[in-house]
């Protein structure tokens, strides 16, 4: 079995309650190949599990700032929050609430969020289409023309990015998904389709 390799060492941040993004090298050098070929200062980041994702990207991406909305706040979440604001003071924020119903108050202009502008989209939250094209649909109106998926091609994921013609895909960066589980790391069974970070663009 080929070894695992991490790039940072996370043991100290909380497991979540399903899947996240590991620094390995895969991971670490594509979501730099983005960083080093798109303008991103602050990122809005969907699903923030407990915390390893942003806590990657705070790492690699100097001076970058990430507002992440997750939907449940237990307390393995909000133990990974403040590892991350004790690492990274100022440069991070959390948006406790269901990004669907953040939508229609960002719409209704109810609720102002942390940044008055965001370039990057970050989404991993629900792996649905209504669910992703909401996110989108609340990046967009952000004014947001960058955006990062996770798994990209799951079936529902990808559904939602078709609806947007003015998304183009710049490249995809596959990589092999790990899950940690009790302390010990896996190789989490393939799902059928390849797993990847997808970089699209909007473009005029």
């Amino acid at each position: 079995m080929k070894k695992i390799e991490l790039l940072l060492n996370l043991s100290h941040m909380p497991e979540g309650h399903t899947g996240h993004l590991m620094p390995t090298p895969e991971i670490v050098n594509g979501l730099l190949d983005i960083y080093n070929n798109s303008p991103i200062n602050n990122i809005l980041e969907f699903g923030f599990n407990t915390g390893w994702s942003s806590y990657i990207m705070l790492s690699y991406f100097p001076n970058v700032k990430i507002s992440s909305i997750e939907i449940y706040k237990f307390d393995k979440a909000v133990k990974g929050t403040s590892i991350i604001n004790e690492k990274f003071p100022k440069r991070f924020q959390i948006i406790w609430q269901d990004s669907t119903k953040l939508y229609k108050e960002v719409l209704s202009k109810k609720i102002k969020l942390p940044f008055d502008k965001y370039d990057t989209a970050f989404i991993d939250g629900g792996h649905y289409p209504d669910i992703v094209n909401n996110d989108i649909k609340l990046s967009k109106l952000l004014g947001i023309k960058n955006f990062i998926f996770d798994d990209g091609d799951c079936p529902g994921i990808f559904p939602a990015i078709q609806k947007h013609s003015d998304l183009k895909l710049i490249k995809k960066y596959p990589y092999i998904p790990l899950r940690k589980i009790n302390g010990k790391y896996f190789v989490k069974k393939n799902k059928g389709w390849p797993i990847a970070l997808h970089h699209y663009q909007i473009k005029c």
